[in-house]
C-alpha cells in the first residue's frame, strides 16, 4: 500500500495472531492520537490456505470437521460448532483525526473510541477458563472510550466457531455487561468470510463501521441449534436495522492474544 500511494510515513507491522488486524486499528488510534500523524492506512490481510498451515491448525485440532456441507461448518455460538474454518482475506481502513477528515470532505463511516490490548500468559490455544484478560480488554477498551458497559448497542464478538472460544467469551461478556448483555446483538460474523486469522480484526472493524454506518445489525449465519453456554441474542440467520451508536468488536486470538476496539457513529 505504501508504494503503490507513495505513503512515506510512520509504517509499522505487528504479529498478534488473530488479533492482529484489531491491534492495526487500535495502534493507529494511538498515533494519531499522539500527533504521530494525522492520516494512517490500517489494517490486515493473511493468505494462509497452504498443506503446512492447514495441517498445523488441523493437528492440535482446533479446525472444524463438519461432515455436512462445508459452507455450514463455520457455524459460531451454535451447540454443534466443532472447530474454526480457515479463510483468506484482508481489509484496510483510513483512520484519519476528525478535523482532518471533516476538513476535506470525507465519508466519515465511523469514530476510533477506545482501544485495549493485553495477553492471557496462559494457553497457546486454550482461554483462561476465568476469563480475565478478555474481561479486562473489554473493560479497558471501554474506560478509553469513556463509555459505560450499558452505552454499547452491538458486539461483534471474535466467536471463532469452537467449543471453548465461544462460550469464554460468552461468560466474559456477561462479566462485563451484566444485565445489559441479554439487551445487546452479539454476533459472529466469521460464517461469511471464515477466519482469515491476523487480517480478521480488520475486517471486523470494517464490519463495525458499516454497521454503525448503515444502522444495521449483521447476523450470526449457520445458527441452528441454540447452546445454554451461548445464551445471547447473537442475531440469528438474518440482520435487522437497530440504532447504533456506539459498537465494540472483540479480538481473541490464539497465543492468548486479547484486543478491543470501540466505535461510535460521528
Amino acid at each position: 500500500i505504501a508504494i503503490e500511494f507513495g505513503f512515506r510515513g510512520v509504517g509499522t507491522t505487528n504479529s498478534n495472531s488473530c488479533a492482529s488486524g484489531t491491534v492495526s486499528v487500535g495502534e493507529a488510534l494511538r498515533y494519531i492520537r499522539d500527533d504521530f500523524a494525522d492520516v494512517i492506512v490500517a489494517g490486515g490481510a493473511e493468505a494462509p490456505l497452504t498443506t503446512i498451515t492447514v495441517g498445523a491448525f488441523d493437528i492440535i485440532k482446533t479446525m472444524s470437521r463438519w461432515p455436512g456441507d462445508p459452507s455450514l461448518a463455520c457455524r459460531p455460538f451454535d451447540l454443534l460448532r466443532d472447530g474454526f474454518v480457515m479463510g483468506e482475506g484482508g481489509a484496510s481502513l483510513v483512520i484519519e483525526e476528525l478535523e482532518h477528515a471533516r476538513a476535506r470532505g470525507a465519508h466519515i463511516y465511523a469514530e476510533v473510541l477506545g482501544y485495549s490490548l493485553n495477553n492471557d500468559a496462559f494457553h497457546m490455544t486454550s482461554p483462561l477458563p476465568n476469563g480475565e484478560s478478555s474481561i479486562r480488554a473489554m473493560r479497558e477498551a471501554l474506560a478509553d472510550a469513556q463509555l459505560a458497559p450499558e452505552q454499547i448497542d452491538y458486539i461483534n464478538a471474535h466467536a471463532s466457531s469452537t467449543q471453548l472460544n465461544d462460550s469464554a467469551e460468552t461468560a466474559s461478556i456477561k462479566q462485563v455487561f451484566g444485565e445489559h448483555a441479554r439487551r445487546i446483538p452479539v454476533s459472529g460474523t466469521k460464517g461469511y468470510y471464515a477466519h482469515p486469522l491476523g487480517a480478521t480484526g480488520a475486517i471486523e472493524a470494517a464490519l463495525c463501521a458499516l454497521a454503525l454506518d448503515q444502522q444495521w445489525v449483521p447476523p450470526t449465519i449457520n445458527y441452528r441449534n441454540n447452546d445454554p453456554a451461548c445464551d445471547l441474542d447473537v442475531v440469528p440467520n438474518h440482520g435487522r436495522e437497530a440504532e447504533l451508536k456506539y459498537v465494540m468488536s472483540n479480538s481473541f486470538g490464539f497465543g492468548g492474544i486479547n484486543a478491543c476496539v470501540v466505535l461510535g457513529r460521528v
